[in-house]
């Protein structure tokens, strides 16, 4: 898998189970209960077709990739030398590595890996999707 198609997979991971979460309702998301509820149950198959695509591996892959892209924006000058498009993206590739090496991908959907990829990851995600898949392609 692509990076793009990694930061895409996890998009839609997260937007599956945020959407879920949404319509069970409540301010605070009580994981383990929210795995057990029928929500999850209806997107249970979706859910574990996109986990069984993405793996450790691709979000490896995906930072090293990250990472390349910010050497290359930089083209080797200090970043205080760098204008201002090119330093927003850099930092929207800093945050995306930074939310992706916190978590590594799990085998099954567990509690610490949706609050993870819901709570943290997926705002980051979203918010950089825009400036950052275009740079991995």
């Amino acid at each position: 898998m692509t990076a793009s198609e990694t930061v895409e997979n996890l998009i839609k991971l997260g937007m599956t189970i945020a959407d879920a979460v949404q319509k069970k309702g409540g301010s605070k998301v009580d994981w383990q209960g929210f795995l057990a509820s029928s929500e999850y149950h209806e997107i249970e198959d979706k859910i574990a077709s996109l986990l069984a695509k993405l793996k450790k591996t691709d979000i490896q892959k995906t930072i090293e990739a990250i990472d390349e892209k910010q050497t290359a924006l930089k083209g080797g000058k200090e970043l205080t030398d760098l204008p201002t498009d090119k330093l927003i993206q850099y930092a929207e590739l800093g945050n995306v590595k930074v939310v992706l090496a916190a978590e590594k991908v799990a085998a099954a959907m567990n509690r610490d890996f949706a609050s993870w990829l819901v709570n943290e990851a997926l705002p980051v995600l979203i918010k950089a999707a825009p400036i950052l898949l275009p740079l991995l392609l």
